[in-house]
């Protein structure tokens, strides 16, 4: 039990550390960004 929380801290504090000094990117939007380009290319061209 210790040694999860100890592991829990202090990921969760290196993970604080990092996106506040370094340009982390926002995982939500590429995620999306790549389901629309999927999409995109899934759907035949109406004509």
């Amino acid at each position: 039990m210790l040694q999860f929380l100890l592991g829990f801290t202090l990921g969760n504090v290196v993970g604080m550390y990092l996106a506040q000094n370094y340009d982390i990117p926002n995982l939500a939007k590429k995620l999306e960004e790549i389901k629309k380009d999927l999409d995109a290319k899934k759907k035949p061209p109406s004509s």
